[in-house]
């Protein structure tokens, strides 16, 4: 299922539910989840997600905007509006998303640190690291143990590709010469 398909569960329409209700008051993941649940009842429409995940979408979102300063947190846990939220609910009542998130430093830094690796983003770290190995110990690209079709096959020609293309670039150049 998409955001698109249940636009009260696009981000921007969490965000702008969640600046509002703290524009008016201090809030907490219950009271934005009931303010959530009220709004599909008043819409007269089905959530389309069960309610464990409609609070994780909320949770994070919540996160979001404490790591990007427009909220913080009191010491009860209740979520209320700094000056920056003040302003960016002034200047985005119909929400916002990463794009926007992204210009505040603390957000853009949280997205640098926590980006994925290129190694890390391959679902299978173990074949990955075999296809690396298997180049390094000068097998060939079609040494690959791995199914066609299969993740761990791609995994495989992705660490010996990786490996490959390391050694290439480590390589002095060598100019070609008669033999």
């Amino acid at each position: 299922m998409f955001d698109n398909d249940h636009p009260l569960l696009s981000t921007a329409s969490l965000t702008a539910l969640i600046l509002h209700a703290a524009g008016k008051a201090p809030v907490t993941l219950d009271s934005c989840s009931a303010k959530l649940d009220d709004l599909f009842r008043r819409a007269n429409m089905e959530p389309g997600l069960p309610e464990d995940e409609r609070r994780v979408k909320l949770a994070r979102q919540i996160n979001h905007l404490k790591i990007a300063r427009i909220l913080e947190q009191d010491a009860d846990g209740r979520l209320a509006l700094t000056e920056r939220g003040q302003t960016v609910l002034r200047d985005h009542p119909d929400g916002l998303d990463q794009t926007i998130l992204v210009t505040f430093p603390e957000f853009a830094e949280y997205l640098h640190a926590t980006a994925h690796h290129p190694a890390g983003m391959d679902p299978r770290v173990r074949s990955y690291d075999e296809g690396y190995s298997a180049q390094q110990d000068g097998q060939s690209f079609t040494a690959n143990p791995y199914s066609e079709n299969t993740v761990d096959h791609q995994s495989w020609e992705n660490g010996w590709m990786q490996a490959y293309e390391k050694q290439r670039q480590a390589a002095p150049f060598r100019p070609v010469t008669d033999r």
